[in-house]
């Protein structure tokens, strides 16, 4: 089952199949995916122009949710061809080309270059926007005018270059611009194989908090600039977990996100104080945690290493775990508490000793380990370790 969801509000529901294929689409537009993921894609659009419907659900059937009158489930028969890999030249592609790009994503893909094509996507839908990582051969991609959001354009590989409308648009790998999908004959051209990455964000909204933003369409945003930095690095942990998330955990992390996307473009007065306040703190804490996560067996891992790495103060730092009602080092005890179970329990690991298994979860003092799991767990190690044995 998968669900979009709308202010907060789920929209639309349904389940799809998985197939091993996967799909592309447009990476200036949302309406795309792989995986079981493009079934959110597909209903974002479903749900704000209902007249789409019979085009965007062919082949599928149609049943009300049993959650809601209002919510439609659909279950597939034959899943939409959302990706492409092969000839360019041929019938295959000038189908897809025309049945999926054209007429379900409004914008054309045409190729660079000559040899095969290739090109998938990875869709992450939010209440507030849409995320979309793709991934691919040099591709063009030429709206078709259809979409009125606008859409902030990465590549951390390639360089982009185009046109939106009379403004040229040239953009070095790693930079980002805003581009303008509701222009037809918008283009935006991936120049060499890599990832390409977007996010979708409402015009009015962002217009709300940004009354420059459109001055800003198809100029480079220096991906190297702080706020940027840290706008990217939620991006991924967003991308990667929204899937994951419950409604009210997606809408805060939309929230979030959109604040540091305003903050990237420049806000400008109450919205960029409420921005920095949300989106800004709950992306350091988010990153924190990822880099805390990401160290926890050195013992190298400190405060004053993460306040030094991340360019803030470690009373900062204790401050952003307070607010989320835990203490730093009760977080890093927690984490590294978490992965020594996990450890034990591990099929795999029932050969290393338990001094290795501490040393693996970050803790260098043995009988300190010992007490402390005792205390989190009401067992000893060696008491999870031969239960696990006994159960498997």
């Amino acid at each position: 089952m998968v669900r979009a969801r709308g202010g907060g509000e789920e929209v639309l529901s349904f389940a799809i199949a998985r197939t091993p294929q996967k799909r592309s689409c447009d990476p200036g537009l949302p309406n795309c995916g792989t995986g079981s993921r493009s079934a959110r894609v597909i209903a974002s659009g479903l749900s704000r122009n209902p007249a789409l419907l019979p085009l965007r659900c062919t082949g599928l059937t149609v049943q009300p949710s049993s959650r809601s009158p209002t919510n439609l489930r659909f279950r597939s028969m034959t899943q939409p061809q959302l990706s492409f890999s092969g000839d360019p030249t041929g019938p295959a592609y000038e189908g897809w080309r025309e049945q999926f790009c054209r007429k379900v994503m409004g914008t054309d893909f045409v190729p660079i270059g000559d040899g095969p094509v290739h090109r998938t996507i990875t869709p992450a839908i939010l209440p507030r926007l849409r995320l979309s990582a793709s991934y691919g051969t040099p591709m063009s991609f030429v709206s078709m005018g259809t979409n009125d959001e606008l859409v902030v354009v990465m590549s951390p590989n390639s360089a982009l270059s185009g046109t939106m409308g009379r403004r040229p648009l040239n953009v070095a790998a790693g930079d980002l611009t805003i581009g303008d999908p509701s222009i037809r004959g918008a283009r935006v051209s991936q120049m060499a194989y890599g990832n390409f990455q977007t996010a979708l964000l409402p015009r009015k909204a962002l217009l709300r908090a940004c009354p420059n933003a459109e001055d800003l369409i198809a100029q480079p945003i220096p991906g190297t600039r702080p706020i940027t930095s840290m706008f990217l690095r939620y991006y991924d942990l967003a991308h990667t977990h929204s899937d994951k998330l419950a409604p009210a955990e997606l809408d805060a992390v939309s929230q979030h996100l959109f604040d540091l996307a305003v903050l990237m473009i420049g806000a400008r007065g109450d919205a960029a104080e409420e921005a920095r306040l949300r989106g800004l703190a709950a992306a350091r804490f988010e990153t924190l945690k990822s880099d805390i996560l990401a160290q926890l067996d050195s013992p190298g891992l400190s405060l004053t290493g993460l306040s030094a790495a991340h360019r803030i103060s470690p009373r900062t730092i204790q401050l952003l775990f307070e607010q989320a009602g835990i203490t730093y080092s009760g977080f890093v005890l927690e984490q590294r508490l978490l992965r020594a179970e996990r450890l034990l329990r591990n099929p795999a690991m029932r050969t290393r000793k338990i001094i290795e298994i501490a040393q693996l979860a970050g803790f260098h003092d043995v009988s300190y380990f010992h007490r402390a799991f005792r205390r989190r767990f009401g067992q000893t190690p060696d008491d999870v370790r031969k239960l696990s044995g006994e159960a498997g």
